[in-house]
């Protein structure tokens, strides 16, 4: 079977290695969509040490079909996304445990369409640490494909004005798509003066930070009103491989913000309501992604995605397997 190796900084490969067979507790999936997502950009743009990476790493955004599966908990040719799965999904075919955690998905949707439930119901896993969001004013920073997802979740939960901010001009006009009251373009406004216009001057009740950059974590504290709640959502490992960043926690601790973490999630308590909001129309994922390339084009995927995405108006890159 085919599989994509990273076998240097921005550079991958298509071998061949052997297809896995199953043995209890696990089935063999075909594998039908991956999406490339954030947190691979790391090891592609050479943040990690090591490489070659293992074939198939870093993939774990994906779905497929069961081929086999030898206690019978699913059936052959059932759709899942899967979880507990043995490799990087980056190749033909995993092996994935058979407890009950993949989720099935209707064969009547889009592949790519079901395929974000997984994003989604990452961002959902944030949703359950926070109160009520009914009429708070509300800050995504970031409008990748999770700042994106963010404001679909604050506009279905009842967020006020949801104030989307980001430096590319084509990702603000899909935020407006997917439920961003205001676009505020970090490339030629200052985000706190439009913030506080908006908010006329009370500024954020909550920050979203879907970055996980330095310079985003920092702008943080000038956003929010005093005691507002944070998501930290953006994993801070683009730079350092082990997430070392620099904040000036004195401005976090005069503002009293109250930090919450959040990266989870749990697959029937999380994918399974994404799944339903996709499924019932609640909300429209299709904006978010943007593309949908072979797998033999993985190469072109992650440079659209990381290296030169605004060519491309690029957002969720989603590889197909033939």
């Amino acid at each position: 079977m085919r599989a994509a190796q990273l076998v240097a900084p921005r550079q991958w490969e298509l071998i061949e290695t052997d297809k896995p067979q199953p043995v209890a507790d696990q089935m063999l999936v075909r594998m039908e969509r991956v999406a490339v997502c954030g947190s691979d950009k790391p090891p592609f743009c050479g943040v990690h040490k090591h490489y070659p990476q293992p074939p198939g790493a870093t993939g774990h955004e994906g779905m497929g079909v069961v081929e086999a599966c030898p206690s019978g908990r699913y059936r052959e040719g059932e759709r899942v996304l899967l979880w507990g799965f043995d490799r990087g999904l980056f190749q033909e075919y995993v092996l994935a445990k058979d407890d009950g955690n993949c989720i099935r998905l209707p064969g009547d949707l889009p592949e790519e369409k079901v395929l974000m439930s997984q994003l989604l119901g990452t961002v959902i896993h944030s949703f359950y640490k926070l109160g009520n969001i009914i009429d708070q004013d509300v800050v995504v920073i970031g409008q990748g494909p999770v700042g994106l997802l963010f404001d679909a979740v604050l506009c279905n939960l009842g967020a006020r004005r949801i104030m989307a901010i980001d430096p590319l001009p084509y990702r603000l006009e899909v935020g407006r798509q997917m439920g961003a009251t205001h676009a505020i373009c970090s490339a030629s406004q200052d985000p706190v003066a439009a913030v506080a216009e908006i908010t006329g001057g009370a500024m954020a009740d909550l920050a979203v930070e879907a970055v996980g950059i330095a310079e985003t974590l920092g702008l943080v504290p000038s956003l929010c009103r005093r005691n507002a709640q944070v998501i930290c959502f953006g994993v801070p490992d683009k730079d350092d491989a082990e997430g070392l960043v620099p904040v000036k926690m004195l401005d976090l601790l005069r503002q009293e913000l109250r930090l919450i973490f959040s990266i989870g999630p749990n697959p029937d308590r999380d994918y399974r309501p994404a799944l339903d909001w996709i499924v019932q129309g609640r909300i429209d994922v299709t904006p978010v992604v943007s593309h949908v390339l072979p797998f033999a084009g993985i190469q072109q995927a992650f440079a659209m995605a990381f290296i030169d995405p605004e060519p491309h108006q690029a957002l969720k890159v989603v590889l197909k397997f033939p």
